[in-house]
């Protein structure tokens, strides 16, 4: 058998992360997934004896990916106000790179949330701690008065972000948008979003 080659298996991850983004875990097959990535369903099953196995390495990556920016946001010196800016930011970077994966992780959980909650990543994500420690310090200088726990606030930021993401198809449609217009109104959203969510807790 070949080597393991990191290209190859790069390219069998991308291939798999638009399969599952598309289909779900029960709907993905591994022949679409190898014709996908350019590869024979038996060298696919070299890298990745099972479909479980290839699910489980996807998921880890994209939530990890994310979990690792978002939690390095917090480990310099920004305010509150900042950090919140560029979680945002952060968001909309990575819908706007994988427009699925709002409706991929919202099925998934609805599907088999066992998938997700065993990550070991969700076990180091630790963001409602962070922006607790954030919000106290930004009380104590009296920057916002607001008593919101991190929890509340990152789920906050999460559906104002994600809403438009899970409903785009109804959104271009009602208002007549194309892809441009739909590019637009997103990032005009999220200007928005940035200064309803600080002024939502300044008080």
């Amino acid at each position: 058998m070949p080597k393991l080659n990191q290209v190859t298996k790069q390219k069998i991850l991308t291939a798999a992360e638009t399969v599952f983004h598309e289909n779900g875990f029960q709907g993905a097959r591994t022949t679409l997934i190898a014709k996908r990535a350019g590869v024979s369903r038996p060298m696919l099953h070299y890298y990745y004896r099972t479909k479980e196995e290839l699910f489980q390495e996807v998921l880890q990556n994209s939530f990890g990916f994310f979990v690792t920016h978002a939690q390095d946001l917090f480990s310099g010196e920004n305010t509150l106000r900042t950090t919140i800016e560029n979680l945002i930011e952060l968001f909309f970077r990575i819908l706007e790179e994988k427009p699925g994966l709002a409706s991929f992780f919202v099925n998934l959980l609805n599907e088999n949330p066992a998938l997700i909650t065993g990550l070991k990543v969700v076990e180091q994500e630790h963001l409602p701690r962070l922006f607790d420690s954030l919000l106290a310090k930004a009380r104590e200088q009296n920057e916002i008065q607001s008593t919101i726990s991190g929890e509340n606030l990152l789920l906050n930021i999460y559906g104002l972000v994600v809403i438009p993401y899970l409903t785009a198809p109804l959104i271009k449609f009602k208002e007549d948008r194309d892809d441009a217009a739909m590019r637009s109104f997103l990032e005009h959203r999220k200007e928005q979003i940035k200064e309803f969510v600080w002024k939502g807790i300044q008080h």
